[in-house]
C-alpha cells in the first residue's frame, strides 16, 4: 500500500502556508504537497499544537513569531520542537545565532529597507519571505523582486493572480510561494476553494 508519503501531491515549487491554527487546514496542506506549514505558536495552547502535529506527516512546522523577547522564543522553541523559525526584521541579527534552528526571516515590501536587509541577513536565515500590505504592493516592483530573487533565497508571500503564478515559479528565481490559510466555518468544515485553485494550479503534470 502506497504510504502517506506517497499519496502528496508534488508541486512545481516549494510552498509555505502561513497562520495555520486549526487541523483542517494543517491535514488538507499537508496532503497537497505543501513544505512548510506556519503557526504562531506564542498564541497556540500547546495541547492544540501537539494534537494537530501528531495527525501531519511529510511536512516542516514553521515558528512563526513577532514581538517576542529572545528569551520567550528560546522557550517556545524548547516547547514546541518546531522544525524551523520564521522571524521578522525587528530581531537583532546577532541573537539569531542562539537559535540552533533553520530560520526564514519575513521582510515587508512596504516597510523594511529591503536592499540593506537582504544584504545584512543573508548570513543568518536560509529564506527571506517577502510580503506586502496589499497585493498591490507588487505592481511596478517585479523587475526588482526578480532582481533580489536572483542574489538572494525569497519565498514570495504576496498575493498572486493565477495567471502570473507559472511565470512567476518557471520563469523567476524565487524559492517558493507562500500562501496563508483561512478560517474554518465551524471546527471540522473549512471551505478550501482558496487554497485548492492555487496549490492545484501548481500541481505538477
Amino acid at each position: 500500500m502506497p504510504s502517506v508519503l506517497d499519496l502528496r501531491m508534488m508541486l512545481k515549487t516549494r510552498v509555505k502556508v502561513s497562520s495555520i491554527d486549526n487541523l483542517s487546514d494543517a491535514r488538507y496542506c499537508a496532503g497537497m504537497g505543501v513544505d512548510w506549514l506556519g503557526f504562531a505558536l506564542d498564541q497556540m495552547p500547546l495541547e492544540k499544537y501537539k494534537e494537530i502535529r501528531n495527525w501531519l506527516s511529510g511536512v516542516e512546522i514553521v515558528a512563526e513569531l513577532s514581538g517576542l523577547s529572545i528569551d520567550q522564543i528560546k522557550e517556545i522553541l524548547v516547547s514546541y520542537a518546531p522544525d524551523w523559525i520564521e522571524i521578522d526584521s525587528s530581531i537583532p541579527l546577532p541573537h539569531l545565532l542562539e537559535f540552533n534552528i533553520p530560520k526564514m526571516m519575513r521582510v515587508n515590501i512596504d516597510s523594511d529597507n529591503l536592499p540593506a536587509l537582504f544584504a545584512t541577513a543573508a548570513p543568518y536565515v536560509s529564506y527571506f519571505v517577502l510580503v506586502a500590505d496589499s497585493p498591490e504592493s507588487l505592481q511596478g516592483m517585479e523587475d526588482q523582486i526578480q532582481t533580489w530573487a536572483a542574489q538572494y533565497p525569497v519565498i514570495l508571500g504576496i498575493e498572486l493572480p493565477e495567471e502570473d503564478l507559472d511565470e512567476w515559479v518557471e520563469q523567476t528565481s524565487i524559492q517558493g510561494i507562500g500562501l496563508v490559510a483561512g478560517q474554518e466555518d465551524r471546527p471540522g468544515f473549512r471551505d478550501f476553494s482558496d487554497l485548492m485553485s492555487i496549490l492545484e494550479k501548481l500541481e505538477t503534470e
